[in-house]
């Protein structure tokens, strides 16, 4: 495993809130290395990884960032870009800031057809390119989703039909648009304050949304009898508090699971983030939520306080359809709270002889971003496969996997971007029948017409080659390692 600080002014000093890679689709060039990122600038960038796998001493091959290539910028938000994420099929791209509007953006084909006619990008003018030469791609806006409110936007995600998107709001509000029609269709203010999180269920059954009141609601999805239109989002529960086991006054690391104590689940708007990106495994197993405390004792709630530890709560498919506030397992002692947490899209085979605490027949692989270190986690092991800090000066804002699963991209308010490097060994086999495990599960609920399973391809694309670009390479600044017996 390697990580590194890639140091170059991805948005011109600016904080970098949100990043995210676009998923490889047919028929165009591998796009897995492919990097977007939005910024305090108002600007959402695309980048091209230059990424070359390397034999090490430990012959474990895994690759490294050595040059950035600067593609394009897109410019139409006013305000600072918050968050970014693509549609399943990965040729949608969906930004949304402080200035309340989502942005639907689609690149545009090198015959200039566009799916609909709307104005082209505004140029760049203090961007790395300085000839005045055209960027290397053109993104289009196909649409753009606006609510009479133009509240803040914090967070995004799309449906699994790609036919919808939720957000969540700093007027307390969770909105869902329907993407063609540019509506808000549904909209619920059961929270108390801002809503920094929001995520949809992969099976289409839920959508839970994380603030800064100390709570996560969860919603039950409704559709027409036809299946083909989403109708309602009903509150099914509020997780706030809960009975959990006391630790053991003999030994700290050790649950007394014979007492049990009642106490709020998460941070509360104490807490110095803008973002509390709670995330559902690809397969809508598992429903991972951040911003969590544990406390061993009545004593104050604050995140100094020794007896109370940052946390993140795992909560299973059936807890959360049983309205059950439990999770199945806590990942407690975290030195600083937990922001943001992301799926490897990828499923692992299990190894013989494990005895995972989470009973699947593969395993998975996550990464938590806390204010200041990255964990990796899998699902057989409560014990982090990796901890990696000391990458960013300030927060930590965002987690991105790449489709393959040997590169995490994280983003910081620092103005800065970093990855973590996986070596092939460190997670293990891949699942070869992913996707017809992944439509036999959706099959189990809505069915697949309506499902689109996300892509994970096995290799690493290659980057472009061409001679003849004139847009400038950017070297990556790397800390030279020194052997120890110089």
């Amino acid at each position: 495993m390697e990580a590194s600080n890639l140091q170059i002014y991805w948005h011109e000093s600016q904080p970098v809130y949100s990043v995210c890679f676009q998923p490889s689709r047919a028929g165009l060039r591998p796009s897995g290395q492919k990097l977007f990122t939005a910024g305090g600038d108002n600007k959402v960038r695309v980048w091209s990884l230059n990424v070359q796998k390397k034999d090490h001493s430990d012959n474990d091959p895994r690759g490294e960032v050595n040059a950035i290539e600067f593609i394009s910028s897109l410019q139409q938000h006013e305000q600072a870009v918050n968050v970014l994420r693509f549609n399943h099929k990965g040729d949608k791209l969906a930004s949304a800031g402080d200035d309340g509007q989502i942005i639907i953006w689609e690149q545009e084909s090198p015959d200039g057809a566009r799916s609909f006619q709307t104005p082209l990008m505004t140029r760049d003018s203090d961007s790395e390119v300085q000839d005045g030469s055209d960027p290397q791609e053109k993104w289009v806006i196909c649409r753009r989703l606006r609510h009479s409110s133009n509240s803040e936007i914090y967070d995004l995600c799309w449906s699994p039909c790609d036919q919808y998107i939720v957000v969540g709001c700093m007027d307390n509000c969770v909105r869902v648009f329907n993407v063609a029609t540019e509506q808000c269709i549904l909209h619920s203010k059961e929270h108390n304050h801002y809503v920094q999180g929001v995520t949809w269920d992969p099976r289409n059954e839920f959508i839970l949304s994380q603030s800064t009141d100390r709570s996560v609601n969860v919603y039950k999805l409704e559709f027409s009898t036809s299946g083909d239109e989403l109708t309602e989002m009903k509150l099914a529960n509020k997780i706030v508090k809960c009975e959990l086991p006391a630790r053991s006054s003999v030994d700290r690391l050790t649950m007394d699971f014979t007492k049990s104590r009642s106490g709020y689940l998460f941070h509360n708007e104490t807490l110095p983030s803008f973002f509390r990106r709670l995330t559902v495994s690809p397969c809508g197993t598992l429903f991972c939520i951040p911003a969590g405390i544990f406390k061993t004792q009545e004593a104050a709630e604050s995140a100094n306080n020794l007896e109370c530890h940052n946390s993140v709560y795992i909560y299973s498919r059936a807890a959360i359809k049983s309205n059950s506030n439990k999770p199945v397992a806590v990942l407690s002692f975290l030195k600083k709270p937990a922001i943001a947490i992301s799926f490897n899209s990828n499923l692992y085979t299990l190894e013989g002889g494990t005895n995972p605490y989470i009973d699947l027949p593969y395993k998975l692989i996550f990464a938590v971003a806390t204010t200041n270190e990255v964990l990796v986690y899998d699902t057989v092991s409560l014990k982090p496969l990796a901890v990696v800090g000391n990458l960013h000066y300030t927060p930590l804002t965002d987690l991105s996997w790449s489709e393959d699963g040997s590169l995490l991209m994280i983003s910081s308010t620092d103005g800065f971007c970093s990855y973590i490097a996986m070596g092939t060994s460190l997670f293990g086999s891949k699942l070869t029948n992913r996707t017809e495990v992944l439509k036999e599960l959706y099959a189990d609920h809505l069915g697949n017409d309506r499902l689109t399973v996300p892509s994970a391809t096995e290799t690493v694309g290659t980057p472009r080659d061409d001679k003849n670009s004139i847009i400038n390479i950017l070297p990556v600044k790397k800390k030279i390692k020194h052997n120890a017996t110089e």
